[in-house]
């Protein structure tokens, strides 16, 4: 069963309908889900379904030459194959007039892991583009490639001198689910255990699915994360191979953990990684385009405002959890060592796990959502920061000349007067020196408010509050 990506069904349907060719590029990381949602869509629609293996190019040929003549209706010998990959490409030609003709329909054909048949035929894409030009974009077949290699997916079909550039009619980045799509998967959860639940195994649809729904978080936690048995215990090396073969993995996971436990600039990776005297600027570059990292600058008042030196940081939630506490462990984690200690460390320091993460959610749910919670839209969201003060979320728009502040606080304590006060005085920071008037609000995002904050949010035009129910059921 599909969850939670009602979103992307729709934009699938809404191409569909249209009838004229498409050429779809669906692609994203690992585990986001891209096949299962294809094969989803795909179902009670004249379909070929074509699932690459890691197979050479002549296996991969026949059985792709034998899922063309089954969605042709027609029933080939075991052992029939297309002589080359032209032919094959071009008979999807006459399969999909034969579907218009007597089904008055068009056929979806799903190449599943594209880069595997460009690893095993190079030139694949060259044909492709070739028959898509004098064919296939005279029909009305719908074509859907997607690739989990973002390499492979970038060099073929989406740089400008790619062969496919420009073929594609649609290209589509599937992202992880957002903190408002769990309740999908923990039905029985409350506000605080989703964003808790997100801060640890983030939006990859895996993740959520390996675990059960009706056991609560911590407990989830020690069954598939911690122990050698679990699901998701050896999950990230086990990606991070798939995703850097041929490069220094181990290396490359010291740079993960470094940051992971708090190292943010390039000295500090280095000098926590091991790494001093190294170039890290390239190693850094490398996990960014593999989008394990990612580079934050202040989001100044002036976009032409001198940057500072980026802070880097790990995008997925679970990537950061599993550096932090179980790789550093793995190895007493194996043999049955370290289980309860770490467990009862995971458990207070759940409010430490899920701090950035809920600075993060803000980020999302400021630009996002601002029109339905009463704030004015922004078009730009990010964070700020100087030597003598941090603004976890901040919104602009530059040109009404509209700038939200906003505070993401994930403790026990209420948020109070003086927090309030602090964050407009971080404000007044952002703005010094300007000499045009802004609309200025402040937004507050935490469990708990002391209750004259809650009531100055109700009178108080530029003041926002939003509680975790507030964003978990946007």
């Amino acid at each position: 069963m599909l969850l939670n990506r009602k979103r992307e069904l729709h934009y699938l349907d809404t191409r569909h309908a249209n009838r004229r060719a498409e050429l779809v590029v669906l692609y994203g990381r690992r585990r986001v889900g891209k096949t299962s949602l294809v094969y989803h869509w795909v179902q009670g629609k004249p379909h070929l379904f074509f699932f690459a293996t890691r197979d050479d190019s002549a296996t991969l040929l026949q059985r792709f030459s034998l899922q063309i003549e089954e969605a042709a209706g027609r029933t080939p010998d075991s052992t029939f194959s297309y002589p080359n990959w032209e032919s094959a490409l071009r008979a999807l030609t006459e399969a999909a007039r034969q579907i218009s003709e007597t089904r008055q329909d068009r056929l979806v054909i799903v190449i599943d892991e594209f880069p595997r048949i460009v690893a095993a035929y190079p030139p694949i894409a060259s044909y492709l583009q070739m028959v898509w030009d004098m064919e296939l974009q005279h029909t009305n077949i719908f074509l859907i490639l997607t690739g989990s290699l973002l390499s492979v997916m970038d060099q073929q079909i989406l740089a400008h001198d790619a062969p496919l550039y420009l073929r594609y009619t649609w290209p589509y980045k599937l992202k992880p689910l957002t903190v408002a799509d769990l309740s999908a998967f923990f039905p029985a959860y409350d506000a605080n255990a989703l964003i808790e639940t997100y801060g640890i195994l983030g939006g990859i649809p895996y993740n959520l699915i390996s675990v059960d729904p009706e056991r609560d978080l911590l407990t989830n936690v020690r069954n598939t994360i911690l122990e050698p048995t679990g699901s998701l215990f050896n999950e990230v090396p086990l990606q991070l191979h798939l995703d850097m073969r041929g490069m220094d993995v181990p290396l490359y996971m010291r740079i993960l953990r470094a940051i992971a436990q708090g190292a943010h600039t390039p000295s500090a990776i280095g000098q926590s990684a091991g790494l001093e005297g190294k170039n890290m600027n390239h190693y850094l570059q490398v996990l960014q385009e593999l989008e394990l990292v990612t580079a934050r600058q202040p989001l100044e008042r002036s976009p032409t405002t001198q940057k500072r030196w980026a802070r880097y940081h790990l995008q997925d939630p679970f990537l950061r959890f599993w550096q932090r506490y179980v790789g550093p462990r793995q190895a007493e984690l194996e043999i049955g060592h370290a289980q309860e200690a770490l467990w009862h460390q995971i458990r207070l320091d759940m409010s430490q796990i899920v701090a950035p993460i809920w600075e993060q959610i803000a980020q999302w749910h400021l630009l996002d959502h601002a029109d339905r919670g009463n704030l004015p839209t922004v078009s730009e969201c990010g964070t700020w920061w100087n030597a003598k003060a941090q603004i976890d979320a901040v919104g602009v728009d530059r040109t009404n000349k509209v700038v939200i502040f906003g505070e993401a606080r994930w403790r026990h304590e209420a948020f109070s007067q003086k927090d309030l006060d602090r964050l407009i005085e971080r404000g007044f920071q952002w703005l010094l020196g300007t000499d045009s008037h802004w609309d200025v609000h402040h937004v507050i995002y935490a469990r708990n408010v002391a209750p004259g904050v809650e009531d100055l949010a109700k009178q108080e035009r530029t003041i926002h509050l939003f509680m975790p129910k507030d964003v978990v059921k946007t």
